[in-house]
């Protein structure tokens, strides 16, 4: 027997909804059991991951710039005010730090360190405990990407081409010139680093050699970091193409066209990728083939990342007529229906058959019951049959019923039927 299939399921079902004030931005995550996310009207939401309930929230005094970023025992984020937040995952302010620059880079941290890049080309490393600043890099130009971490190493890419890798104490080791604008943030995985820049062009760079292995020119600029499996890399660009690469040589081995542009992180689900763009469809595909798997129509924009975080796929809708958020908790959607071959009521000794229907269940066993006033009798024991005929001896008011099972799920269905006396 095959095993159960892992990952999200479709169809999917609206499960439960939360409301809030604003559009989210951009991200939503996970972390512990708790889902975190921040809005430009400068709340920072902390929802249970398994129920649409709000635990907490903090407003800040001006909106927000970037989603949170959630370390250990902290969620870092900066508002457009150019103050830098730590707090704690109850939601209470540790402390606030405002720069004269403008900050424009996501948020990373190490161990003990937070760090920043500006408009005016900075990068600041900051205190992770105590908001104090430790040091500064000052870049060609300003730097809108992330830094990543290599080993010891912290890499910096800078809208003026280059990579710049640092040290965890500040010195400055090589300068490597890509040639072009970097304003998403590369990813590492071993020494391998994929990056994309300005010109449309996506590579995979040797960061012992500091050469690059293979590039690509792609027909739109990169959107957003890729995102990476065992034999795979994958990225947006501009032009709405979600491209799948070789990681080995660049080769393009899909793609798939969105509805509209993305600038929302791709989420995995066991063999399964889930895709969101500027429309109201949540897109499931296969990671190995890019073949559809199923779809989500949510009937309004979708505003982020679809996150995964089982048994849930949960989604942010934004309503623009009355500036409205909603995150939306999605799950397989189960439904079993009982179909009998005639109608209620019926005489006594008629053949009556009654047809069993699942959806969102793996090979399952139907087990067939009947309900009266005084008691339940099971009919026909848990099998591979989905259907039951019934020969019904005397008259009444009765409930045929199904159980359907699979291996983690179970769900019962009854439908009441009448026997009459029998005709003469």
């Amino acid at each position: 027997m095959p095993p159960y299939p892992s990952g999200v399921a479709f169809p999917l079902a609206d499960t439960g909804r939360i409301s809030y004030d604003g559009k989210i931005l951009r991200t939503i995550q996970q972390a512990g059991g708790d889902l975190y996310f921040s809005t430009d009207k400068g709340v920072l939401y902390c929802l249970d991951s398994s129920t649409p309930r709000i635990k907490w929230t903090y407003a800040a005094g001006s909106p927000f710039g970037c989603p949170p970023v959630v370390a250990e025992e902290s969620i870092f984020i900066w508002d457009q005010e150019n103050s830098l937040y730590c707090i704690d995952r109850k939601g209470t302010l540790l402390w606030k730090k405002t720069l004269k620059q403008k900050i424009l880079s996501p948020i990373s941290w190490d161990q003990d360190k937070v760090y920043i890049g500006t408009q005016e080309g900075t990068f600041l490393a900051i205190n992770k405990s105590s908001g104090e600043g430790l040091w500064q890099l000052k870049a060609g130009a300003a730097i809108e990407a992330g830094a990543i971490f290599w080993g010891k190493t912290i890499i910096v890419g800078c809208t003026d081409g280059r990579l710049y890798f640092l040290t965890q104490k500040q010195d400055l080791g090589d300068i490597v010139d890509i040639g072009s604008a970097i304003r998403i943030t590369p990813l590492v995985e071993g020494d391998r680093l994929y990056l994309g820049t300005e010109d449309s062009v996506f590579q995979c760079f040797d960061l012992k050699s500091k050469k690059r292995i293979w590039k690509i020119k792609a027909a739109g600029k990169i959107l957003l970091p890729p995102r990476t499996d065992d034999k795979r890399v994958y990225f947006f660009a501009s032009n709405s193409v979600l491209y799948c690469l070789n990681k080995r040589g660049g080769d393009i081995l899909w793609w798939w066209i969105a509805p509209s542009r993305s600038v929302y992180d791709l989420e995995f689900s066991a063999d399964k990728l889930l895709a969101t763009s500027f429309s109201p469809l949540l897109f499931c595909l296969d990671r190995k083939t890019g073949k559809e798997i199923g779809r989500y129509n949510a009937k309004s924009e979708i505003r982020s990342n679809a996150l995964w975080d089982d048994p849930n796929v949960i989604i942010n809708l934004h309503n623009y007529a009355d500036d409205k958020g909603t995150s939306v908790y999605l799950s397989q959607d189960l439904k079993v229906k009982l179909t009998p071959s005639l109608r209620s009521p019926q005489p006594a000794g008629t053949e009556i058959s009654f047809l069993a229907s699942p959806v969102g269940f793996y090979l399952p066993k139907y087990e067939f019951f009947i309900r009266s006033e005084t008691e339940k009798v099971v009919v026909q024991k848990g099998s591979d049959k989905n259907s039951w005929t019934w020969y019904p001896e005397k008259e009444g008011n009765f409930a045929v019923g199904v159980k359907v099972s699979d291996e983690k799920r179970t769900m019962e269905a009854e439908l009441p039927f009448m026997i009459i006396k029998k005709q003469k």
